[in-house]
Parts: C-alpha cells; structure tokens; sequence
C-alpha cells in the first residue's frame, strides 16, 4: 500500500473570480467539488475515500476526513429546513474531518476542537478564501516565513493564543472553536461554534459518555473494512483501542514497539493484551528500528509548521512503510489519551468550595506524589492573577535559566521558557509578541483545569498532525481517535476530582472500559518510559546534531547562538532545557531549512476531475451528479 501525495484543499467563496480561480488551479489541483451554482467551491488533493459528500437544491455539503457520514445521510441533512447548520450535523457525525457547506452563497466550515483539522484564511488576488494549509496559501498569496514567528516556535510550551499564528504574517489561522463564513463579497468573518461543557457528570454517567463516544470514533474509522493497524503497548491508551478496533469489520493488527530497556515495562502488558485479542501481531523491536534523532541530516518534505517529533520522526516514516507494505489501511495510535483523561492539579480550584474536604485530601496526595512543600503549593491555589496578567508576567521570564516550580500547574499552567542558545534579539522579539499577545488574550476555558488541558491537546496535535502527514505521505496514515470532538467533550464535562485525583491512574478510562476490556489488563498503574532510547539516540547521533549546528539556518536568520545549540547536542544539557525544548528548535532547523530549496505548493497533478458527488467515495474515479 502506497501512501498518498500530500493531501490538500482550498475553498472559494460562491462568486466570479477568474484570476483567483486559475491561481488555485495552478498549484497542482486534482480534484475540484462546485457550488449549487456550478462555480468552483473546494479545489485540492485528497484520498478520494476520504470524501463524502451530497446536495439537495442550493445546499451542498462536504465532510473530509475519517467520518461516520455517509452520502444518503447527509443528503437527508440537506433536505432539512437547517440543512447548513454544521453544528447540527457535526453533533450526528463522529470521527475526524473537515466539515463545509456551500448553501445560498454562503459557504461555512469548520476543523476540529483539537487543532488536528485546522483552516487558515489569506486574500488570493483579492479573493477571500480558507485552506486547510497554511502554506499553500502562503504559495498563492507570495508570502514569505515571518522570522519573528518562527522564533516563537523555539518556546516550550507554546502558550495560547501564540499557537494559532501561522508562519505567515499574510496568513490568519481559524481558532479551533470557531467557524468559518465566506460571503459572495467582503472578508472572511469567524463564529464562535462550541464552549467548553460544565464539568459535572457524576462518575458513571461521565464513563458512559467516554466509551460511547470512544466506540463511535475508533468505528468511523474500522467501518469501511481492511485491515486495520492497531498500536498495542498495553498501556490504558492502546489496549482500549485495540479491543474496540477489533469489533469492526475489517482485520485486525496489533504493533507492540520495542525498547533498547530490556527492563521496559510496555512487554508483558502488551503480551497479555495480545493473547485476548483476534488477529495478528508485529513485534517491532529496537534493533529494527531507526534510532531516536536519526535521519536529522535530510530535512525532507516539511508541513506547513515545523515537525515537533524530531527525534521519532525516522520512526514514523519507516513503521508507516512497513505497515503499508502489510497492506495496513490505518493505524490507530492511543497518542492524546494522556492530554484528555487526566486533569493537572489546578481542578483543585474548581472542586475547593463544593467540595473543601475532598480537595484538602487530593492536595496532600499530589504534594506527596510531586514533592511540593505545602506553603508554595497554597500560595499558588491563592494566586488571582488573570491569563492576560499570567501571560504578561511569563512573558518577563522567558529567559530564566531555572525551570519554573511545579506547582505552576496550580494556575494557567507551566510558563514558557526560551531554550539557552536562543539568540539575545530572539528573546527580545518573543517577549515583544508575548507581551502584545496578553493585551487581549482569553483562556481556551474559564476553569483552569480545563484550559491546561484544551491547551495540551491543541499543543500535542499540532505534532500529530505533522505526523498524519508524513505518515500518509510514505505508507499507511496514522490517527489519534482520543482527540476526535466528542471524545474531548466527553472528558471535559467529568468530574474535574476523578480526572484529577492523584490516588488513580486514569480511573475514568478504566471505568469507561470495563466489559470492554478485561478486568486484568486496566490494573496497570502506569505507563512505559522510553528516555533510554532517547539517550541512546542522542549518543549515537551527537556528530550528525552537531554538524547539522554547523551554517545553520537559524543562526543565520538570528535565532539561535549556534555554538551554544552545539555543546547541548555533544554534552550535558545546560539547565532548564529538555528533549521537548530541542526537538523544536531541531524541528525549526530543518523546517527552515527545507523552505530555502524546496517550494511549498503541492506537486502537480493531473487535470482537476469533478468530485461532486452523492457517494461515498471508495477509490475510484468520483464522477459528476448526485443531486
């Protein structure tokens, strides 16, 4: 199974506009869908079984992604009174996509809550319209990488709303709950579309929630039958998956991922999960596998941001080539698990009033379990301070060399920190966008809690989505079904004490599993660490790191002192940094530069073929009707 081209699309509003209309064309478009009014509407490259699409009159909907949806279904959707409402579509659809809808002249669309399906807006020729890449839009608009973002993405982590800017100043990104509106005239308009849920659900009725809404996403993707790759650690992330995985109707194959630790605690979970399980099984040892940072030395195909992974990105590319040469069509992985089903301390604030005595007890647990001295760990749970105060103030340390407190997760969250080789004019230039930023910055959720956790998964799926990218670009696709819509909503509106509580590992996923999963295997208390393999990487490739340091890219452009990025990658890290914090300035290395020899619109095509269409599109050519 071959992957497929790089998968994307723009949206034209319903109107005439030769000149922007042929700017999109010309960047390689196999695939075009039109309006009820026969002009182009959706232009791009995607898997065509990705795509369902329907019209009744003047509506005509799209879902791209892997859906639940279906051509006879949206059809009926479309017939209705509010035929263009997406969000009542969406609340029936389950899985991962792009929702749009041409209807009047008006067109809406939306990604997803997670940031994993995103839209961007730039003006092409004068015309308003969205893409689902930045860089495409980049292509079309002649934009060039703004240097002084690019230096944003050296933070770890990336705070909100900072993770919405795309890399171009002529390019605006679509927030996560918002939608989109194209009218035939004026600019790009966005509508707020979701909230976050009260979180309230008593245990059970929370746990129900969670394995409906798990069940409903791993089936939109086993559905259409295959063989379908299941990632198998034994972990409480994959094991779930893999049981439900194996309730559809296609074949299933488990992948259990090997540890230079001979010791790795992934081996005899994974091992019990299998024997309960149909299907076969790969073993993918350590041995076989390209080591962590390998490969740094060819930046290849670079997304529209740069790959947050560094360090497993040779993994990726060859697990994806080798479950495409089993024929694998999927592989679901349990990555986003640990974002939505466990809540950071600061749920503490939400419960203390309601319920004082529980949150003294979950205080002391989590200070036995972090080593927190009670005195900091109460002036943290008093501290008033607004996100856009917050922001501000973390804004005055990004340079610091010692790494924030931990009971920083008691607030807004861990405040961003400048690696130690970032260049002096780079600190200056965050700070400045930082500091413009918390003028008028909102949290992603009034609560705390739940505002860490919307800004972990939004900070995870950005390197997913890189990682869906390259993987379907080289073999078999990769998805995360813990960051689908209604898997997020289902964990937000639980009770912030059974997320939260330091005396449980994942107590609401046990409970959501149990009669899914056998008993034995939710007992794990924990899960796997591959720091081994990370060291060894880094000793096995430090001269490639360092010679990758040697005429670099982001030196050049004034965002890093070179030498210094050299002695962290052939000695002891200085303090304050992480793995987390150089795979993204190795990320932004070889983000920049791929940019200085390659271009960024997609390869050409064949001509555009019509992909209008009332089916389900199953790989063959999509042919013209379906009214």
């Amino acid at each position: 199974m071959s992957g497929h081209p790089r998968t994307w699309f723009v949206v034209l509003p319903d109107t005439e506009a030769p000149s922007a209309v042929a700017a999109v064309q010309d960047t390689g478009a196999a695939r075009v869908l039109h309006h009820p009014s026969g002009r182009p509407w959706i232009i791009g490259d995607w898997p065509t079984a990705e795509l369902v699409s329907a019209r009744a009159g003047e509506v005509h909907l799209a879902v791209l992604g892997h859906s639940s949806a279906d051509t006879a279904a949206l059809r009926r959707h479309a017939e209705r009174p509010d035929g263009a409402d997406l969000t009542a579509l969406a609340d029936r659809l389950d899985g991962s996509f792009h929702l749009l809808v041409s209807a009047h002249g008006t067109v809406r669309a939306q990604g997803t809550l997670s940031g994993l399906r995103r839209l961007h807006h730039a003006r092409v020729n004068g015309l308003p319209v969205l893409a689902d890449r930045a860089d495409v839009l980049a292509e079309l608009t002649g934009q060039t990488v703004a240097t002084e973002r690019l230096a944003l993405r050296l933070l770890h982590p990336l705070p909100h709303p900072l993770g919405l800017l795309s890399l171009w100043t002529g390019v605006e990104s679509v927030p996560y709950d918002h939608s989109a509106l194209l009218a035939p005239d004026g600019p790009v308009r966005t509508v707020r579309r979701w909230r976050p849920p009260a979180p309230r659900r008593p245990p059970a009725e929370a746990a129900e929630a969670v394995r409906e809404a798990l069940r409903l996403a791993v089936a939109a993707r086993t559905a259409p039958g295959g063989l379908i790759a299941s990632d198998l650690s034994g972990g409480l992330d994959s094991t779930p998956l893999s049981f439900l995985a194996a309730r559809g109707p296609g074949d299933l194959l488990t992948v259990t991922f090997g540890s230079v630790d001979q010791l790795h605690g992934d081996a005899p979970w994974a091992a019990a999960a299998a024997a309960e399980l149909p299907g076969a099984r790969l073993l993918v040892g350590a041995e076989t596998l390209p080591a962590m940072f390998a490969g740094l030395e060819h930046p290849g195909e670079q997304g529209d941001e740069p790959f947050a992974w560094t360090r497993t990105r040779a993994r990726d590319e060859h697990v994806a080539r080798e479950l495409g040469a089993r024929g694998a069509r999927l592989r679901i992985s349990g990555e986003g698990g640990d974002e939505v089903l466990q809540l950071m301390p600061a749920y503490l604030r939400a419960i203390a009033r309601r319920h004082p005595v529980t949150a003294a007890r979950h205080l002391h647990g989590h200070r036995a379990r972090l080593r927190w001295r009670l005195g900091p760990s109460l002036r943290a749970l008093a501290d008033r301070r607004s996100y856009r105060e917050w922001l501000a103030d973390a804004a005055e340390h990004l340079a610091a060399t010692t790494p924030p407190h931990g009971t920083t997760l008691l607030g807004w969250g861990v405040p961003p920190r400048l690696p130690p080789w970032a260049d002096s004019e780079a600190v200056h230039t965050v700070r400045a966008q930082l500091l413009a930023a918390a003028t008028g910055a909102e949290p992603l959720a009034p609560v705390h809690a739940q505002h860490q956790l919307l800004h972990m998964v939004h900070h995870s799926a950005g390197a997913m989505r890189q990682a869906v990218e390259l993987t379907a670009r080289v073999g078999t696709p990769y998805t995360v079904p813990f960051l689908d819509d209604h898997v997020i909503e289902a964990c937000l509106a639980a009770d912030p004490a059974l997320l939260g509580t330091p005396f449980a590992y994942k107590p609401l996923l046990t409970l959501a599993m149990a009669g899914v999963v056998p008993a034995h295997l939710l007992r794990r208390p924990g899960k796997g660490d591959f720091s081994p393999d990370a060291y060894e990487g880094l000793a096995r490739h430090r001269r490639q790191l360092a010679d990758l340091t040697e005429q670099s890219a982001l030196a050049a452009a004034g965002l890093i002192d070179a030498a210094a990025l050299r002695r962290a990658c052939v000695g002891l890290y200085p303090p304050g940094t992480s793995y987390a914090a150089l795979d993204a300035t190795l990320g932004c290395e070889q983000w920049l530069r791929a940019r200085t020899t390659h271009r960024t619109a997609p390869a050409p095509a064949p001509a555009p073929a019509a992909a209008d269409g009332g089916h389900r599109n199953t790989g063959t050519s999509p042919t013209p009707g379906g009214h």
